[in-house]
């Protein structure tokens, strides 16, 4: 094995092992600042409600949010 693919390896293991302490974190967070954003969504971006703390996408917006949002 070359150095370029022990190189790749390691840092797909680290990408791994920090996915997993990012998902500890949302799932722990109790989500009490709850923000309008917009957030990448695959080829594109959506409007979601997001906590303000650990970054975890909570849901959809309402009609009434997503029109305050856009006013700003």
């Amino acid at each position: 094995m070359d150095a370029n693919r022990r190189e790749v390896d390691k840092l797909l293991s680290d990408k791994r092992n920090i996915e997993r302490k990012i998902e500890k974190i949302q799932a722990d967070c109790k989500h009490e600042n709850i923000v309008i954003k917009q957030v990448a969504d695959e080829s594109s971006f959506a409007i979601r409600r997001v906590c303000e703390s650990c970054g975890s996408i909570l849901g959809f917006p309402s009609s009434e949010e997503i029109k305050n949002y856009l006013e700003k």
